[in-house]
């Protein structure tokens, strides 16, 4: 069950969705979640589900349908608060303290760091960023806005096998840089 990705329903299966369809509204009704925030959400683990019932035969004999949508309509919403949760993680930038025995030798630290080491630390990161692919720079972006692992191949709507590759990419890339 778990991973399934949708894909076009057969004739058979959308006829079957159409006819069970009373089961999203059951599910939504019964968990207290509004039909017009969150249809939109379940609906696909409800087709993931007759999906994944018509084409694994053992599952028929095993489990009730509805039974299968509501597990499959739970994860959609569990992993849509997951990414809604997700989202709104940034990291926070405050100044935690400003030196200034006298004018001249003032200097500011952001997050225990001098101005020059954010600068130099921004300037290699642009340098890694120019040397690196789209889905690699968003996988180190995502990285540094504070996102596991997880997340980030789920917001990219990758596999982790091609995230993880990615990842791997990314250190060559860095070694590259730093050592040639």
């Amino acid at each position: 069950m778990k991973g399934h990705k949708l894909q076009p329903l057969r004739k058979s299966e959308k006829i079957y969705a159409e006819e069970n369809h009373n089961l999203v509204y059951g599910f939504l009704h019964r968990y207290g979640y509004s039909i017009e925030e969150y249809y939109n959400v379940v609906i696909f683990g409800y087709l993931k589900a007759v999906q994944v019932y018509h084409r694994r035969e053992d599952l028929q004999e095993k489990c009730d349908f509805a039974f299968i949508s509501w597990q499959y309509m739970r994860a959609e919403i569990g992993n849509h608060f997951r990414m809604e949760n997700s989202k709104k993680r940034k990291p926070e930038e405050k100044v935690s303290s400003l030196n200034y025995s006298d004018m001249e030798n003032m200097t500011c630290s952001v997050n225990g760091k001098s101005p020059e080491a954010d600068v130099i630390e921004n300037l290699l990161l642009e340098t890694v960023l120019d040397n690196l692919k789209g889905i690699q720079r968003e996988i180190v972006r995502l990285k540094i806005s504070g996102y596991s692992n997880k997340e980030i191949y789920m917001l990219l709507g990758i596999p982790s096998s091609t995230y993880y590759k990615e990842l791997q990419r990314i250190r060559i890339a860095v070694e590259e840089l730093l050592i040639g």
